[in-house]
């Protein structure tokens, strides 16, 4: 049985699973990483760690390791949703919350709730207020355990991994996160028929709208 290796932006958690029992080639075994943020990943494959393909949560991450012939080509999967997540039964004012959510230096969906307060002229009165997280798992332990009120969270994360509806999406108010991904091993022809399929297939496409993208 031949083997393909995933590494896996972690708002893909839980859906990356239903889209590999979906392909067709049933004599492909998937090896499946998940981790803490894009940027690990990328780092890693800058230091010569082998994957088959990088699912990331950006495009630029994808991108440049094509320029750096680290990748032979790089494509768009999806587009993520930003949205505000609480565990109260309404999603409080955020003027006045606590507020978690990804490290923007590190996580695209952190970036983009940046932009969101800065473009919505809220950054001000919130400043104060703002605790990070590597990861989205990160954020929402601190809204599970009560540390914050209410979180900037990737729509797919919510729906998929805390299985909650108590959310709002935010359309508006920065840049759409364009999410990509890298096919590292062109020799590797099962990675690359994998590859093909998730692009341009429905069923993958069908299962990210499913989950917010």
């Amino acid at each position: 049985m031949e083997t393909v290796s995933l590494a896996c932006a972690p708002n893909l958690s839980g859906i990356v699973e239903e889209i590999i029992d979906n392909f067709e080639d049933k004599s492909v075994s998937f090896e499946l990483t998940i981790g803490e943020n894009c940027n690990v990943y990328y780092q890693e494959i800058l230091k010569g760690k082998k994957y088959d393909i990088f699912l990331s949560a950006d495009e630029k991450s994808a991108d440049n390791l094509v320029s750096l012939n680290l990748a032979s080509a790089s494509e768009v999967y999806a587009k993520g949703k930003l949205c505000l997540w609480s565990f109260e039964n309404k999603i409080p004012e955020i003027s006045t919350a606590k507020i978690a959510l990804p490290d923007p230096n590190i996580a695209p969906y952190g970036k983009a709730a940046f932009e969101y307060l800065e473009n919505t002229k809220l950054m001000d009165l919130v400043k104060n207020n703002l605790m990070f997280g590597k990861s989205p798992f990160e954020v929402s332990r601190l809204v599970l355990e009560r540390i914050a009120q209410v979180a900037f969270l990737p729509v797919s994360f919510v729906k998929s991994v805390l299985k909650d509806n108590n959310f709002k999406i935010l359309e508006n108010g920065y840049f759409p996160v364009i999410q990509k991904c890298a096919l590292l091993s062109p020799d590797n022809k099962k990675a690359q028929e994998f590859f093909k399929w998730f692009i341009i297939s429905k069923k993958p496409m069908s299962i990210l709208e499913f989950y917010g993208f």
